[in-house]
């Protein structure tokens, strides 16, 4: 995995963050209101000890006749909840028209003795004097969200209002107020013969027959009448449903928050352990939530934080395993061709070996060179081609013992190959290793002369220095292309090895470095102690044979 995500994006995902939760598309605005509507099924429900319904039903209709009825019917109706002990009659009847049947005296002359709150409609017409009669008039219109249900309700002038105000209730300072659909209300039926659970309490009358108006809500269709006593017992109780102007704001420090979280640690954890840093983090703010909707009744969007968050994490997760495959790709294109193929799996997996700049580790070097290639060479000047096939005829069989044996190629310069063990993985018997390879690549060698391996009659003799020491091995370039390769002291001096070899007929030179710790391993011949260009002191070399 790699430790960062590209700058593009963390652009993106700030800019699906900003659309997402600025803009507020119709999709995240309906699951936010299925989510409140969610917070109505927790906790217990409430029987309404302060308002009953008393509904205007069919069976009504069966009784009294046809709709609308005659006004005076409306006024007795009136009389006997005051008469059954109701403290207050709110009236859900819309008054368009004068009565036609001549029943508005007597419905003013009723509504004079007794106080009843109207519905206002707005295109009532020659009803002033039914209005100033009234003890209050209130507006009944209430907003639809967007996706057909009621959950709030505005306060100014509304029949909440209107009611608190006449039983000089404390009225909160906020524009609208979030139903409780929790609260339950009694009903009592005109047909009734008892009204007695009227008593002391303020009376919502509205029709309930077939035909009448019925809106959704969170616990499905209600008459308005009900709407309006549901909204004045969330008054009356004192526990309002709030979601004050702080809220949006915390919700969006959360989503920044996780945000940030998602940036540092996907990199770090991969798919399996941020998947479980998603889910903590929806736990964490589902408790949240219900928490401040149990004990505080304040509405909290965790639906769309959690949907934005996910889409978010979503994009990160696809933005670092496309950038881990394309590392992964440019693992395999670099080094397919210089190490084994478990050895590249393995640096695929762990991507972080090959950090740009490197690091310091103790390396074995190997250089191998074809010596007298020049008469070679000449054989073949006008037949380029011809060189192509004998130079690539010697390096595959010399690389695939170099990089069975766990060496990484280094590259190659013309006829010379050069390679090194204990990087990018760690080998710890890389001294061992780099004489095996040498030894095998002396036996490789012979057979191919000896089978004419070559063409053309060609034989081929190497040199091999090998020498052990630090270096720094790692990325040498841009983060655009770069090369893997070791930079030190102890890579000339493998070089070097190689180079004197020709100077005591020996086909492999092993520096002291390397010889202290296999010395036991292979039998040694001390060569010399030479000085090499670029040392100031002579160092020991040694020749190698099979056992």
């Amino acid at each position: 995995m790699t430790k960062f995500t590209s700058t593009w994006a963390v652009v993106v995902s700030v800019i699906i963050l900003l659309c997402l939760k600025f803009y507020n598309p119709l999709p995240l605005q309906t699951l936010q209101l299925k989510t409140f509507d969610l917070y109505q099924t927790l906790g217990n429900n409430y029987e309404s000890k302060s308002i009953v319904l008393l509904d205007i039903s069919d069976e009504a209709l069966k009784k009294q006749g046809q709709w609308p009825w005659k006004r005076d019917i409306i006024g007795r109706t009136i009389i006997n909840a005051y008469k059954n002990g109701a403290a207050l009659v709110f009236l859900n009847v819309v008054f368009v028209h004068k009565d036609r049947l001549g029943g508005d005296e007597m419905f003013l002359k009723m509504i004079s003795k007794y106080p009843v709150i109207l519905t206002e409609t707005k295109d009532a017409k020659n009803l002033t004097s039914i209005k100033r009669k009234a003890l209050a008039v209130g507006d009944v219109l209430v907003p639809i969200d967007v996706d057909g249900t009621i959950r709030k309700l505005p306060l100014k002038n509304s029949v909440p209002e209107t009611i608190l105000k006449v039983i000089k209730f404390p009225i909160p300072n906020q524009d609208k107020i979030w139903i409780d659909f929790r609260h339950h209300i009694p009903r009592v039926d005109y047909t009734d013969k008892d009204w007695s659970s009227m008593k002391g309490k303020i009376v919502f009358i509205g029709t309930t027959f077939k035909g009448s108006t019925f809106v959704l809500t969170p616990n499905g269709l209600k008459n308005t009448h009900e709407i309006m006593a549901m909204s004045t017992e969330t008054l009356l109780s004192g526990k309002y449903i709030t979601r004050p102007d702080w809220i949006p704001i915390a919700e969006w420090i959360t989503l920044v928050i996780a945000l940030g979280f998602f940036l540092l640690v996907i990199p770090r954890v991969g798919l399996l352990w941020s998947a479980l840093c998603l889910v903590g983090f929806y736990f964490d703010i589902a408790i949240a939530s219900g928490y401040m909707w149990t004990s505080r009744m304040i509405l909290i969007d965790w639906s769309s934080i959690a949907i934005i968050g996910s889409i978010v994490w979503t994009h990160l997760i696809y933005n670092n395993f496309a950038r881990e495959n394309r590392l992964k790709l440019q693992i395999k294109k670099q080094f397919e061709h210089y190490l084994s193929p478990d050895m590249v799996k393995k640096l695929q997996k762990n991507p972080s070996l090959l950090k740009l700049g490197g690091e310091t580790k103790e390396l074995t070097f190997l250089f191998s060179d074809i010596r007298g290639f020049t008469p070679i060479s000449e054989k073949y000047k006008s037949n380029p081609q011809g060189l192509t096939v004998v130079i690539n005829k010697f390096l595959t069989p010399m690389t695939d013992i170099i990089m069975k044996n766990g060496g990484t190629i280094d590259k190659y310069m013309g006829d010379c190959i050069m390679a090194f063990w204990n990087a990018p993985l760690d080998t710890k018997n890389h001294k061992e290793l780099a004489i095996k390879s040498a030894l095998e690549m002396i036996d490789k060698l012979k057979e191919l002369n000896d089978t004419n391996g070559f063409g053309d009659n060609n034989k081929l003799n190497i040199g091999i220095g090998i020498n052990s020491g630090k270096a720094v091995v790692g990325n040498m370039g841009s983060e655009q292309r770069f090369d893997y390769s070791v930079l030190g002291d102890a890579v000339n001096l493998a070089s070097r090895l190689e180079g004197v070899s020709k100077n005591y007929d020996a086909t492999l030179v092993v520096g002291e470095d390397t010889y202290k710790d296999v010395s036991t391993k292979y039998n040694f011949k001390k060569l010399d102690d030479v000085q090499v260009k670029g040392k100031s002191n002579k160092v020991a070399i040694y020749s190698v044979y099979a056992n």
